[in-house]
């Protein structure tokens, strides 16, 4: 009697077929649920500048409810054309590849809120204009959604870091 084994041979490609090279390579699965494993590959692939610690649980310097950002956007992929939002961080939802945080502003006396994925390739930067806690600003909770029905307590502050900034911007500019 033959076994399966010496049936079948080992299939080769022909000279004619190009076979592409591994991309990836098979990930190291030890009692971990696969899922979890592939999630966590795609996070430290599309980690290219360091956001993953921006919002990470574990950084003693992460980005809480109640910091102020500066966000600036690709409006498409095609041009080199951004936008930024500043605003008061309200929300922060983390599912690994799928981590988003919501900022809120106040536009010409209307409530504004936008929300990002951490992990999108439109979003070109992130920067911390002012961390969560400092100042007179404290905040005790982990959704600060009560902030739309009393926006005098964060919003202030923002018109002085708004100007601050493009004073910055403009000073960057001329050197």
């Amino acid at each position: 009697m033959s076994t399966a084994a010496e049936a079948a041979p080992k299939y080769t490609a022909p000279a004619s077929i190009q076979v592409p090279a591994e991309q990836f390579p098979a990930p190291k699965v030890t009692r971990k649920n696969l899922i979890d494993v592939v999630s966590q590959e795609q996070v430290q692939r599309a980690n290219v500048d360091g956001r993953m610690e921006l919002f990470s649980r574990k950084n003693p310097n992460r980005i809480q409810p109640g910091s102020v950002l500066l966000v600036e956007t690709l409006n498409s992929k095609a041009k080199e054309s951004t936008s930024t939002f500043m605003g008061v961080v309200i929300a922060i939802r983390r599912k690994g590849l799928e981590t988003t945080f919501t900022l809120r502003n106040l536009v010409m006396k209307v409530g504004v809120e936008q929300r990002f994925a951490l992990y999108s390739p439109m979003l070109k930067s992130i920067k911390v204009l002012q961390q969560a806690g400092s100042k007179d600003i404290k905040f005790r909770r982990a959704k600060l959604f009560y902030l739309r029905d009393q926006p005098g307590k964060a919003f202030q502050s923002l018109q002085s870091l708004w100007k601050q900034e493009q004073a910055e911007k403009v000073a960057a500019k001329k050197n």
